[in-house]
């Protein structure tokens, strides 16, 4: 399919979690695991149960109390990783940029020595099943740690490491630039677009653009969950779920 059937009126991304209830290898909390956005923003809405968020930007580190009907939202660059003690929590996260999480926008807190190399990576972060992917979880909460460890100790040296995650990131993320931004241009920008051209019309006293109207039903529930960094997903999308290579730029 289109990758831009995961894009949603304004071109968002929805997607059911199940946050991942199993303590980490080393005994840390049951949670997801750690990572940063490098393009979207994203909000957290807590559908069931109750945990927490840790949220860690040059701010400081915080940790956010969920329940039912709490958001979070947070910009590109807060590391942040969901904590499920009581093995109940279910959020809906909704992507500024739906397609992006697709295409990799995403970093994950590993240690140094995995980040430092794109091919130490590129193995770290692929998974095949649930083993994989608390592995993968517990890989990212090691490095998170070490980031959080070093904010709370000395805020500037925190910092300092912070932005050396950033530029490790970034040449991680580098390759994928392009995809980034067919994804934007079909999605968000195409929506404003649209948008915008309503108001034209409607300021030239046009009513036919209206004709056109259409609406789309979506329950992801009756296929299996895939699993994602923080848990257990269904994506909502305006079709199937297989995605396919990387678009073409939009001029």
């Amino acid at each position: 399919m289109d990758i831009r059937q995961l894009m949603l009126p304004s071109g968002v991304g929805l997607t059911h979690v199940k946050v991942y209830d199993a303590p980490g290898a080393d005994g840390s909390a049951a949670g997801g695991g750690a990572h940063i956005h490098t393009v979207c923003s994203e909000v957290y809405y807590t559908l069931a149960g109750t945990g927490a968020i840790e949220l860690l930007s040059f701010e400081g580190l915080k940790t956010v109390d969920l329940l039912p009907g709490k958001v979070v939202c947070f910009r590109p660059g807060v590391a942040h990783r969901l904590l499920n003690p009581h093995a109940n929590l279910e959020i809906l996260a909704i992507m500024q940029n739906g397609g992006l999480p697709e295409r990799g926008d995403f970093v994950m807190t590993f240690p140094t020595e995995t980040l430092a190399s794109p091919a130490a990576y590129s193995q770290a972060v692929r998974v095949s099943g649930d083993q994989d992917a608390l592995r993968r979880r517990d890989l990212s909460i090691t490095g998170f740690e070490v980031l959080k460890q070093a904010m709370v100790r000395d805020r500037e040296k925190g910092r300092e490491l912070l932005r050396q995650f950033y530029r490790m990131a970034r040449n991680l993320i580098a390759p994928k630039v392009d995809g980034f931004e067919w994804v934007l241009k079909s999605g968000a920008q195409a929506e404003a677009k649209f948008s915008l051209d309503a108001v034209d019309f409607l300021r030239l006293g046009r009513t036919d653009y209206l004709e056109h109207a259409t609406h789309n039903e979506l329950f992801p529930f009756n296929a299996p969950g895939t699993n994602g960094m923080v848990g257990t997903l269904h994506a909502y999308a305006l079709g199937d779920t297989t995605h396919t290579a990387e678009g073409k730029k939009v001029a």
